[in-house]
């Protein structure tokens, strides 16, 4: 087999395997093909230039994956994949002070016992008890438990 087929073979292998450790999750055909190649490439250079190139060539491919893996198991390497952002709204910000029974308003979203309806001025999650509201139904509140306020259609 020609030099340059082996190295395709060994450089092929070797992409294969870079790509199952930073971009592929888990054990997939990239990494199983990836392994093969690399097998294959040495065993050719093995049959193909003798066992003091097989060899030479064996360990330097150990020693680029040993490399490879250390290197994916730092820390710092995957922090490059992390998701850095976080969260730290709610879902009702308010004060239910603000909100008494009486108070009326007109839903934003279909109320299918939960939705968004404002109140006051202000844009809340409320709740209906057993009815289904379209968006523009003007509502009343009807009870407030807890940080919950639950809404009725006017009539």
């Amino acid at each position: 087999m020609d030099l340059l087929f082996i190295l395709l073979f060994l450089i092929g292998g070797i992409i294969l395997i870079v790509l199952e450790i930073v971009a592929i999750p888990g054990t997939t055909i990239a990494g199983l093909s990836g392994v093969g190649m690399l097998v294959y490439g040495i065993v050719q250079v093995f049959k193909e230039y003798g066992n003091t190139w097989g060899i030479i060539t064996l360990f330097i491919a150990l020693a680029f994956c040993t490399f490879l893996l250390i290197y994916a198991l730092r820390a710092k390497t995957w922090k490059k994949f992390a998701l850095n952002k976080s969260i730290d709204s709610k879902a009702n910000d308010f004060k239910v002070e603000e909100f008494k029974v009486g108070d009326k308003g007109i839903t934003i979203t279909r109320l299918a016992y939960a939705g968004m309806a404002e109140i006051n001025g202000q844009r809340i999650e409320v709740f209906t008890a057993n009815t289904f509201l379209d968006p523009k139904t003007e509502v009343v509140i009807e009870r407030i438990d807890g940080s919950k306020i639950f809404v009725r259609p006017i009539e």
